[in-house]
């Protein structure tokens, strides 16, 4: 499915939702079920989407429309890990994740309002999963490199190599996910209020409003 996320500025809405619910109809396993019960819940799937009864126009959609089906597919499988990473994190990793995987979910329908749902729907997927990818180190990425803003202030940057290509930004207590976009010139990223523009060692940044002027330092 072509990624014309970059065209369609609304998608930009969509970058901060993430969702979670359990999914029907979508797992099916073998074997004769056991009289116990599990010794763990299962794990909660990354859309509830059940394709026998599609409950909404969305999820008609992405269960008629073969490379959106895809898309789910793939969207399961990387956030089963990101599930398993979370769990493994701190307390309340999981929590937050599955929060932030039904805000995402809910989001999806804001695609109905653009001129193509379908191709909407497929880019929303793409930049959810890469998003996941780099949020939980999922993907390889590059050496982080430290920006020094003008001010005192730092950045650090870890780029993965994910599809469209991605970039985790933390600054103090703040993370966001941004993920690179068209430009005329260097590499930019978007996403989250955020702007990171990088021109050699240089880098513009537009973080929620607030202009900085960067530069990379040398590794030590």
């Amino acid at each position: 499915m072509p990624v014309a996320f970059y065209r369609q500025a609304g998608l930009l809405m969509l970058l901060p939702a993430l969702a979670l619910a359990a999914k029907g109809g979508h797992s099916n396993f073998g074997g004769r079920a056991s009289d116990a019960p599990p010794k763990n819940p299962p794990a909660a799937q990354a859309t509830d989407f059940n394709c026998d009864q599609p409950a909404n126009t969305v999820e008609s959609m992405v269960c008629q429309d073969d490379g959106l089906t895809r898309l789910d597919n793939r969207l399961e499988k990387v956030y089963a890990l990101a599930q398993g990473q979370a769990e493994m994190s701190h307390s309340g990793a999981l929590n937050k994740l599955t929060t932030e995987q039904k805000r995402w979910v809910k989001s999806l329908k804001e695609c109905l309002k653009n001129e193509d749902p379908h191709m909407c729907l497929g880019d929303a997927y793409i930049l959810r999963i890469s998003q996941l990818q780099a949020s939980w180190s999922l993907a390889p990425s590059l050496t982080p490199l430290r920006y020094l803003c003008k001010g005192g202030q730092t950045i650090l940057a870890t780029f993965y190599r994910t599809h469209p290509p991605t970039a985790k930004l933390e600054r103090g207590n703040s993370l966001v996910i941004v993920h690179q976009g068209l430009s005329g010139s260097g590499a930019r990223y978007l996403g989250q209020n955020v702007e990171f523009w990088i021109k050699g060692r240089e880098a513009s940044v537009n973080w929620r409003g607030e202009s900085l002027e960067c530069t990379s330092q040398p590794a030590p």
